[in-house]
């Protein structure tokens, strides 16, 4: 009688995924050094566009990709979700009203391509009726085990759209500050995205107060992190008082990133145009109103972060949150630069990381 060896599916995933990695570090250059030294150009200098117009996707969103081109961008985030009904509840849907679909999305990051820039797709979790002050970093599902083969399904079908497109990059989880704890969920869940996206860069999004207990950054290509640190006290803060708030934490977290040794990607950063937004960058809803005041400080935001953060060594590059549908202008006290003072100081940015033979094109409305 012969004997029949049992073999564990989720081992030989494991064990193929662990053999791609290794092939894929020796095949592949490093991105960013990462160990520090003299500044450098920043490789990836993105805007980041929610994908939430549903079945007016194409239309709605084509153009906005050309206009990030046109600031002179290299790289688009392109941000899309699944839902849970409320931070205690189980299940994990893509709103097909909401979310663009496969096809969809195969054309919008096409049309990125066409436009140079290179792509990043970046699934997040949202709450469709969350409860008080719930949001995705507190999730507490009935039963966990059920929710991550959810999130891995949930995963692997942006993955593969990722794949089919010949995105550069993929961000396999945004702010999931209480699930980070599950580390083998997470070791299965970013061999089973390294899997389905073999050829690309893989990444996750840490909150911003809470990257230091991610378990698997080695596993990854990058680090990704948010950016809403408290950098004044009052509001309309000067640029001088932004950056001395700024110090000590670009200190500690590139310190912090060359013990990993992974290059850093700052996967949102920005500021509403709303006196204040230097107090509480991550709440939209403190002073919403538009005034020129509110504008400036979102300009100054700017000015201050690029003085600080521009040319870091170990740092990848930094997504700007982001670029809309909708017009901007003085009337806007939303997060997007548009139209907006603060356009001209990413523009100029921007130009800095261009070729001298790929000019961006002139600015609209935005005051200089």
């Amino acid at each position: 009688m012969i004997a029949r060896s049992i073999v564990n599916p989720r081992l030989l995933l494991l064990v193929f995924c662990a053999l791609l990695t290794a092939c894929r570090a020796h095949s592949q250059p490093a991105q960013v050094d990462g160990s520090g030294g003299d500044k450098q150009p920043l490789a990836w200098r993105g805007m980041a566009i929610q994908l939430c117009k549903g079945p007016e996707a194409l239309e709605t969103y084509t153009p906005l990709i050309g206009e990030v081109a046109g600031l002179g961008a290299n790289t688009l985030l392109l941000s899309v979700a699944g839902y849970m009904e409320h931070a205690r509840s189980q299940a994990i849907y893509v709103d097909a009203r909401v979310i663009p679909s496969r096809e969809v999305l195969l054309k919008l990051i096409e049309e990125a391509h066409r436009h140079e820039l290179r792509t990043v797709l970046m699934p997040i979790v949202l709450l469709k009726h969350p409860r008080g002050s719930e949001w995705r970093g507190v999730i507490d599902p009935p039963d966990w085990g059920q929710w991550w083969r959810d999130y891995r399904d949930f995963i692997k079908y942006f993955d593969d759209i990722a794949r089919e497109a010949k995105s550069e990059a993929f961000v396999v989880g945004s702010e999931l500050v209480s699930a980070e704890k599950h580390a083998a969920e997470w070791e299965t869940t970013v061999y089973t995205a390294r899997a389905h996206f073999p050829d690309g860069q893989l990444g996750y999004s840490a909150n911003w107060d809470h990257y230091k207990p991610v378990t698997f950054w080695h596993m990854l290509d990058f680090v990704g992190m948010t950016s809403y640190y408290t950098l004044a006290d009052e509001r309309n803060p000067t640029v001088d008082e932004i950056v001395a708030r700024w110090r000590p934490i670009h200190r500690q977290i590139m310190d912090w990133q060359r013990t990993i040794g992974k290059p850093l990607l700052l996967t949102e950063v920005g500021w509403c145009s709303q006196e204040g937004a230097a107090t509480a960058p991550w709440n939209y809803y403190q002073n919403m109103k538009a005034t020129p005041d509110g504008h400036e400080e979102q300009r100054r935001l700017y000015e201050a972060f690029l003085q600080v953060w521009d040319g870091s060594p170990g740092l990848l590059g930094v997504i700007w949150w982001e670029w809309t549908p909708s017009p901007g202008g003085p009337g806007d006290f939303d997060y997007t630069p548009k139209n907006k003072p603060a356009e001209q100081v990413l523009r100029r940015w921007f130009a800095q990381g261009r070729p001298a033979s790929q000019p961006t094109s002139p600015s609209s409305t935005a005051a200089p």
